[in-house]
């Protein structure tokens, strides 16, 4: 039994919302017309790019290695979730809803394609092409330092 269960279904129910958020929004993106319409937009335009690596290609072809980490840091999420979420924590249930969401999307996209599709590209700055699940996590992570960091403060001036 969770902890607190009704922070644990909330953050499941949610994670999969999410997740279903970001392979519509990824669906909706791909379309050739919609790659054709944005194509000459000064600041953002989509496209389909399949990336067999991690942020900014890394680790490029190696999909099992980068599936296992994935697989790895979601059991983990999902243990921390189970036994340390609480309801009133609401800040942290959205954090680590997107920090899921965003890893599950990418890794079943890695299982199931042997890539991650990339389809948000910024023109107004050199910069690698990314997708929403991508946003998810670097958010999520920001974030989550940020309230690692906020929380060690605020234990301090105590």
């Amino acid at each position: 039994m969770p902890k607190d269960k009704q922070a644990f279904i909330l953050y499941i129910l949610m994670s999969l919302v999410l997740w279903q958020l970001g392979i519509s929004i990824r669906n909706l993106c791909i379309r050739p017309d919609i790659q054709l319409l944005t194509q000459n937009d000064p600041f953002i335009s989509f496209v389909y790019l399949k990336n067999t690596g991690g942020a900014f290609s890394l680790l490029n072809n190696y999909t099992n290695m980068l599936a296992a980490f994935g697989i790895i840091a979601l059991i983990c999420i999902i243990i921390y979730a189970y036994k340390k979420l609480k309801f009133k924590d609401k800040f942290k249930i959205l954090t680590i809803t997107s920090l899921t969401a965003g890893i599950l999307g990418n890794l079943i996209e890695r299982i199931s394609n042997g890539y991650v599709i990339d389809f948000i590209q910024l023109n107004f700055v050199n910069f690698a092409v990314f997708n929403f699940f991508d946003i998810l996590i670097t958010i999520s992570i920001i974030l989550l330092a940020g309230y690692i960091i906020y929380e060690d403060i605020k234990k301090r001036i105590r």
